[in-house]
């Protein structure tokens, strides 16, 4: 239940909170902005080895402004190494900026697996809402993802483990012209290395679904159609509808009732309590 500013105009490279070698912990209810780097850091292992950074449980912050188009390879959250038991739930991040790449919303960096991100809120960032590098059997679910410039959705490598990278399943995914998913250090999608279903696409532009692969240099390589996409086995059930979001371009994500997304099974998300609390809210609510 903290407010952290960076400040003013004054450069703060630093990240709003950091654990490293710390596993327990509960990051929740903190209002993180104006920064020139990451939100929230946890763990400190670029690996796949077992470490002790585990069961972290990150909810309810409100992260924005951050990254300023000063800084690269930052995330609103960002996370590294095996965290079995972490979570990433209920979060608003939005208006990230990087420099030259890697200004995204959560990136789960090298060796990020065994993460269930859910329930976030992720809006307009120069990069993607959701990236992960490289890392195993994540569970992305039932978020909300909008508007960035490089894609919704990005993998870098595939793990090389004969595992699932991560499921993306009832997520609602919202682009202005961007593509949907991208694949990146070149040609993924075929190798079918993630699931992705149940998920709701919609374009507010117009434009058709595409998704898009790049090599390291986040140089084009080939894009696909929705009908190419389902022919590598992603999407089989998702649908291409309008969630009925009330004004998606200004931040507001309230779903009309009839959306289709609730046919998918996607649950409404509640923003009303991110942030700080009250004092009588927060000893109302012990432990989080």
């Amino acid at each position: 239940d903290n407010h952290l500013h960076g400040g003013g105009q004054a450069f703060h490279a630093g990240v709003g909170i950091l654990t490293q070698h710390s596993g327990n912990n509960v990051i929740a209810h903190n209002h993180i902005h104006d920064f020139h780097y990451t939100g929230i850091s946890v763990g400190w292992a670029w690996v796949w080895a077992e470490n002790v950074s585990k069961n972290n449980r990150i909810e309810k912050n409100h992260i924005h402004d951050i990254g300023k188009g000063w800084l690269n390879d930052m995330g609103g959250i960002y996370t590294l190494g095996v965290q079995p038991g972490t979570i990433i739930r209920g979060n608003l991040i939005h208006d990230i900026r990087k420099c030259n790449y890697g200004g995204w919303a959560i990136y789960n960096d090298e060796g990020s697996s065994h993460i269930v991100v859910e329930k976030n809120v992720c809006y307009r960032t120069t990069s993607h809402a959701y990236h992960q590098h490289y890392g195993a059997e994540n569970i992305v679910r039932n978020n909300i993802f909008a508007c960035c410039d490089d894609g919704q959705v990005g993998l870098s490598r595939a793990t090389g483990r004969g595992q699932l990278s991560f499921t993306l399943e009832r997520n609602i995914l919202l682009s202005n012209g961007q593509p949907f998913l991208w694949g990146g250090y070149g040609g993924f999608f075929h190798l079918r290395n993630y699931r992705s279903d149940l998920n709701l696409f919609w374009d507010i532009s117009g434009q058709p679904f595409t998704c898009r692969e790049a090599d390291a240099k986040y140089r084009t390589t080939g894009t696909f159609t929705l009908d190419q996409w389902r022919g590598f086995g992603y999407d089989t059930h998702s649908l291409i509808a309008d969630p009925g979001c009330r004004d998606p371009l200004h931040g507001d994500f309230t779903l009309a009732p009839d959306s289709p997304a609730l046919a998918l099974g996607f649950e409404p998300i509640d923003l009303s309590d991110v942030g700080p609390r009250t004092p009588e809210k927060r000893d109302a609510e012990p432990g989080v």
